[in-house]
């Protein structure tokens, strides 16, 4: 097996992450008086659900997944069929999910990992949340620069939700054309770049040191 921070890093392990988080994640420190909300977003297939399941383990929180919660709705055609269209409406219903989870947490004294693609109306309401809640916020944006790497990340990823989708790489192009960046501050991170890399500028961004071996 090649290394994780080599060229096999720049597609994706399936599962959500989780193989990444299996292999990379070692015992972390961070303040634990500072809670934390950490926002990943970034168009599909540029390691959204990877980065966020390491910065989960890290921080020994839980991560809030727009797919994963929304599937539970899916899984319930009557209730799909009034949530899926118009697709507005269905991030309406996932945010405000997310945005119960996050408050929930952060009500006592835990932090939270959202991870999905956001709008800016999403990101100033958990702006605000995390302010209530004396927390500290923190928004992660993922991005591909290479097209042929993104799509080699898009056609072999497999993340296995129940009751979900996976799109295809048509799909992809045309959501990639309509994705808007997230306004500063934040953390811009490109999937081309070797993952070891990546996660060593997100953990100095959200305050986690690595325990270093004796």
């Amino acid at each position: 097996m090649r290394p994780l921070d080599g060229p096999s890093s720049r597609v994706p392990i399936g599962n959500g992450g989780r193989a990444i988080s299996a292999v990379l994640a070692r015992p972390a420190r961070h303040d634990l008086r500072v809670q934390r909300l950490v926002l990943v977003s970034g168009h599909t297939g540029t390691g959204k659900s990877a980065l966020a399941n390491v910065i989960a383990s890290d921080l020994s929180c839980a991560v809030g997944s727009f797919d994963w919660l929304m599937s539970a709705l899916r899984s319930i055609s009557e209730v799909w069929q009034v949530v899926e269209l118009p697709v507005e409406r269905q991030r309406l219903v996932g945010w405000s999910l997310l945005s119960r989870l996050a408050e929930q947490e952060l009500r006592h004294g835990r932090s939270l990992v959202l991870d999905l693609v956001a709008r800016e109306p999403p990101r100033q309401e958990w702006v605000a949340l995390a302010d209530r809640y004396s927390a500290q916020f923190r928004v992660i944006e993922c991005t591909c620069r290479d097209v042929e790497v993104l799509r080699r990340r898009v056609e072999h990823r497999c993340r296995d939700i129940p009751d979900w989708y996976e799109l295809t790489w048509s799909q992809v192009e045309r959501s990639r054309s309509n994705y808007v960046a997230l306004e500063e501050p934040k953390l811009v991170v490109d999937a081309v770049n070797p993952l070891k890399q990546n996660l060593a500028l997100v953990r100095e961004y959200v305050g986690i040191s690595l325990v270093q071996s004796p």
